[in-house]
């Protein structure tokens, strides 16, 4: 039987393995520390957070690794809201958002929030215009997968940053499902966080 959850888990490239082979034998070391250990673990996270980066197509500092992309999403919703709390306690959202965006938002409902949920058609698919229609000027934050990871519709990722940036609404991409298959527009607006690196 074929096996169609990629998008979920799959076998490890050859390269990547070998790199993974290579930090298990030379970077088990904390790379916080200043022996010499430390600093050879400390040279192999800088090597894999710089091609981490170039895949991605932002710059080495700009980038965290999480241990996995429901934390990234949960980190990045949860801190952009309660950075925003003096603009507002509005999140936008798609309907079709991973559960664990859709989980932040029940969170952030719990604590007073609220959260607008943007429809989609058949596929899948949001209308850009109905998202930008939903950007209120109490809007903290705007959250669109880039791909769905079950039917694997790709999202109008540009548009809607277009209109986030034009409402001063900064926007969450999680493009997790994405980087596996292409490159990932980083500069979508004045703050797109890509979650999930494989």
């Amino acid at each position: 039987m074929p096996y169609f959850d990629s998008a979920s888990s799959a076998p490890l490239h050859p390269v990547a393995r070998e790199a993974l082979l290579a930090s298990l034998d030379e970077g088990w070391a904390d790379p916080a520390r200043l022996h010499r250990e430390g600093r050879r673990a400390r040279i192999l996270l800088d090597a894999a957070r710089e091609a981490a980066a170039e895949a991605v197509g932002c710059r080495a500092d700009e980038l965290v690794f999480t241990p996995s992309g429901t934390q990234a999403a949960h980190s990045g919703i949860s801190g952009v809201l309660a950075g925003r709390r003096r603009a507002g306690r509005r999140l936008v959202r798609s309907a079709v958002e991973h559960s664990c965006v859709l989980h932040a938002a029940e969170v952030h409902e719990a604590d007073g929030g609220s959260v607008a949920e943007v429809g989609c058609d058949r596929t899948g698919r949001v209308a850009a215009a109905e998202f930008a229609a939903a950007l209120t000027p109490d809007t903290a934050l705007a959250v669109l997968q880039s791909a769905n990871h079950e039917v694997g519709t790709e999202q109008p990722v540009a548009e809607v940053a277009e209109a986030c940036a034009a409402a001063g609404v900064p926007l969450l991409v999680d493009a997790a499902q994405s980087l596996l298959w292409g490159p990932v527009a980083v500069s979508y607006t004045h703050l797109t966080l890509p979650t999930n690196l494989r």
